[in-house]
């Protein structure tokens, strides 16, 4: 980073932008959050400019009064909830719509392109070799193999890059507290097999300290590269004992994979009425089946924050019971 470096952040008020934002506060560089939401922390308004990338009008407004040499590219719809590609258009026409106004502006000198892990997973072979190989199994999925494809097929003259995610976690994620964190509290939360079942957790500073270590980097290193972003891949039980461990002061136990099957085919049947069931079929097969990245590529370029989970465990709880508590009525109405 220069001193004439200024930096757009698309989606800046999201989880991952909200960590990205307290982080280069912290290093003093100069930047703007472009979302068509508010910021989460009241203290980050002074750096929101109110816009959606679906209006290409507004984004070239934008580009052309700030100039910025380095857009990070995180704006996305990234449930998983629907099939459909047409439902995920902020990943697709909205990147198109960045890409094109990044193309057409001079200023721009680096940019980052956020996809996911899941533009391919594949029980046989683990994760694909090729950049560009993809196997999305949902439609979040496909719409950010559509980014990807517009990445790598665009005529931007800057250096630019496509990170990964893969499954982030942290302080400012409003669905995990209101979920895994609240099962596992309650006691509810039991693993379904002994095996070790390996899963690439990101840990959400250590990704913003490689997004970081990324715009800083040799063109060299980081130049038309794909990189997956997050923590080394662990076995899930390791994970989750820890944050039961935390929360709790006890192991997680294990329960037979029968019982499992047998809530998951009520859980199926459940949802073809409409009702919503904490476990079913997919959720179950996704306990069980191994799911990682080749992140210890990014860590060997790119460094962490932090490696020791406990200590990232205590400050996502701290942060639930602090700053975030007013999200959760559960975490607010909890005595200590």
């Amino acid at each position: 980073m220069e001193n004439n470096d200024f930096i757009l952040i698309t989606g800046g008020s999201g989880f991952i932008g909200t960590n990205l934002i307290e982080l280069f506060e912290k290093k003093n560089y100069k930047f703007l959050n472009f979302d068509k939401m508010g910021p989460r922390k009241e203290n980050q308004s002074p750096y929101w400019y109110e816009g959606n990338i679906l209006d290409k009008s507004i984004l070239e407004k934008v580009f052309e009064k700030y100039k910025p040499t380095i857009v990070i590219h995180l704006a996305a719809k990234t449930d998983t909830s629907s099939d459909k590609l047409d439902d995920y258009i902020d990943n697709t026409k909205g990147t198109e719509n960045i890409i094109t106004t990044i193309e057409n502006c001079s200023s721009v000198q680096r940019a980052i392109i956020t996809s996911t892990q899941y533009v391919y997973k594949n029980s046989t072979k683990p994760f694909p070799l090729k950049d560009d190989e993809y196997l999305p199994h949902t439609g979040y999925g496909m719409s950010k193999k559509v980014t990807e494809e517009l990445t790598r097929n665009s005529s931007m003259k800057c250096i630019w890059t496509i990170v990964r995610p893969t499954n982030v976690w942290g302080p400012w994620n409003l669905r995990y507290p209101l979920q895994l964190w609240k099962i596992v509290d309650k006691g509810l939360y039991a693993h379904p097999t002994r095996r070790q079942v390996v899963r690439t957790y990101a840990y959400v500073k250590n990704l913003t300290h490689q997004l970081d270590a990324i715009i800083n980097a040799n063109e060299i290193r980081i130049n038309k590269k794909t990189f997956y972003l997050g923590d080394l891949p662990m076995d899930s039980y390791f994970w989750v004992n820890e944050l039961s461990m935390q929360l709790r002061g006890k192991k997680i136990i294990h329960l037979p994979q029968i019982f499992f099957r047998l809530a998951a085919l009520i859980g199926d049947m459940l949802m073809k009425f409409n009702i919503n069931s904490p476990i079913h079929s997919q959720r179950f097969y996704n306990m069980i089946v191994d799911y990682y990245a080749p992140t210890n590529v990014t860590i060997k370029e790119f460094g962490l924050y932090s490696e020791d989970l406990s200590l990232c465990m205590r400050e996502t709880n701290d942060w639930i019971k602090g700053e975030g508590v007013e999200y959760f009525d559960y975490w607010k109405n909890k005595k200590y």
